[in-house]
């Protein structure tokens, strides 16, 4: 029950950029890859596709992160890192 209201508590007060963000920090391999579909990384925030969709994408145009095929490489980690710290 704790877990659910963690949850609950994030997906209502947490702002889906600082969550996105700090979910790609968390997910991201040495090289700064990581293997997950838009979709995919929406259900584990408890959002839809279109609204982490529109997020990378500006996660892209500020050159943060290079988009691809279900492939997302962070091209600026200090920057998605300092997004994933703020509350």
């Amino acid at each position: 029950i704790t877990d659910l209201f963690h949850v609950i508590e994030e997906v209502a007060f947490r702002r889906i950029d600082v969550r996105l963000a700090q979910k790609l920090v968390a997910l991201a391999g040495p090289d700064g890859t990581l293997q997950a579909t838009h979709a995919t990384l929406a259900t584990e925030l408890g959002s839809v596709r279109e609204v982490i969709s529109r997020q990378l994408q500006d996660f892209q145009r500020r050159g943060w992160v290079e988009l691809g095929r279900g492939v997302v490489r962070i091209t600026a980690p200090a920057a998605l890192a300092r997004l994933a710290e703020e509350r």
